[in-house]
């Protein structure tokens, strides 16, 4: 038990110090002469990253055929398996089915950006 605390304790503190240079680097990099960010632009910052780091997950795929009672995650399993990557996938169709139209685009949301 006194391990775990003594591991606690060293990774607040290092995450502390770390804060504290970050700070340090922020303000001499201003000149400290810059207004500090209001909370609705900061708050507006971190969406437009979130959405980035979002759509970054995304492949959308076109042109693969699409039948009645597909296995469409099986079809984009084997795509991925044929390009040597075996991400963990969600997958689904886009749009609505039009018998003897053409296909419709399929949208694969990976776990992680550095697949996509």
């Amino acid at each position: 038990d006194s391990v775990k605390t003594v591991v606690q304790s060293s990774v607040c503190e290092t995450v502390k110090e770390e804060m504290k240079s970050f700070s340090a680097v922020v303000q001499s990099s201003t000149g400290g002469s810059q207004k500090p960010l209001s909370q609705s632009v900061l708050k507006k910052v971190v969406q437009d990253v979130v959405k980035t780091e979002d759509r970054s997950k995304n492949v959308m795929i076109f042109g693969l055929s699409d039948e009645a009672n597909e296995d469409t995650s099986a079809k984009v399993g084997e795509l991925f398996d044929a390009l040597g990557e075996k991400p963990r996938i969600d997958v689904c169709r886009v749009g609505k089915h039009v018998p003897g139209g053409s296909p419709r685009p399929v949208k694969v949301v990976t776990t992680s950006s550095t697949v996509a």
